[in-house]
């Protein structure tokens, strides 16, 4: 059964996997990308029903030769498009990009924690590969596409992610690690699951169990402490697999966009794209690193602590 060939498997070469902490970048620079006309990738509609493959098919009434509606989101920047300030229900409806935590727990079932594990050491079983790749390069199809793209945040997952995609290639995306602590902690997701807590497991040694006892009562400095988790998990995967990877920064994003952009486009091996273009080209840029933030602000030794906790990753 598991040697049975995928269908339209030829549309799951060299997919693209951007990846990051997350509150790094890694939207911001993906959203772009994925604005190429070649890629499929992860719906908010596929999330609602995570089961369904011909659920990608409703791409194709959002984009057609005929219309082109897109999301522009608040997030990226300051939009000069006037339609990223759109609250309607039709806003709402726009088939748009997203990470798909709800289809990869069903793919994976109970045998790992896909949301919440690091995964390290981690490979797909023969049936996981097959069903996952069964459905995506069908996504790739319905959607009218060329190639996949993904996007995960949180722990880098290499290890299983090319035991699905042997030949995948990875953007990684990392950003300054107190602005990257102050934007977690204004993010509801985290105000409610990692605050005072380790949120993702499977790494942690039991003294760093017992690290993270003692700076759960600061916010900060807990995720100070799981940012650097991540940071050495992500770096020990690249060392060991040796796999194709981008290695960049959001404060490079900020720098120039456009050479960025035309970076990553390079090194994952797709053509320049009017659609990219135009879409970095609605945007303005502002570094978020530096903005005053009304909901966060940290002391002086607040900041001292995040950089040594977060060291040698500043």
């Amino acid at each position: 059964m598991n040697d049975k060939p995928v269908k339209y498997e030829e549309l799951l070469e060299k997919p693209i996997i951007f990846f990051g902490s997350g509150r790094s970048g890694t939207t911001i620079l993906s959203e772009i990308i994925f604005q190429h006309e070649d890629l499929a990738w992860h719906s908010n509609y596929q999330e609602l029903l995570p089961r369904s493959a011909m659920i990608n098919l409703v791409r194709r009434l959002f984009e057609n030769k005929y219309w082109r509606f897109i999301k522009y989101w608040n997030f990226v920047g300051v939009s000069k498009n006037t339609r990223q300030k759109w609250k309607s229900i039709f806003h709402l409806l726009v088939f748009s990009p997203i990470e798909r935590y709800d289809f990869w727990e069903y793919i994976t079932g109970k045998r790992i924690d896909f949301s919440r594990g690091f995964l390290l050491g981690e490979h797909a079983t023969p049936e996981e590969r097959r069903k996952i790749r069964s459905h995506l390069a069908k996504q790739v199809k319905y959607q009218g596409r060329k190639r996949l793209i993904m996007k995960f945040t949180g722990p880098a997952r290499i290890e299983y992610l090319t035991s699905i995609f042997p030949d995948a290639i990875f953007v990684s995306i990392a950003r300054e690690p107190i602005a990257t602590v102050r934007s977690w902690l204004e993010v509801g997701f985290w105000q409610r699951q990692g605050i005072n807590r380790l949120w993702w497991i499977g790494a942690y040694t039991p003294e760093e169990e017992a690290e993270a006892e003692k700076l759960k009562a600061d916010p900060a400095l807990i995720t100070a402490f799981q940012y650097k988790k991540l940071m050495e998990t992500t770096q020990l995967e690249i060392e060991k697999l040796k796999v194709p990877i981008l290695e960049t920064r959001y404060e490079a994003f900020v720098q120039d966009p456009v050479a960025l952009v035309k970076k990553i486009l390079d090194f994952v091996q797709l053509p320049a794209s009017k659609y990219v273009d135009a879409y970095v080209q609605e945007m303005v840029v502002s570094n978020r690193n530096t903005r005053a933030s009304k909901k966060t602000s940290f002391s002086e030794e607040t900041q001292k602590r995040i950089l040594e906790i977060a060291a040698p990753f500043s």
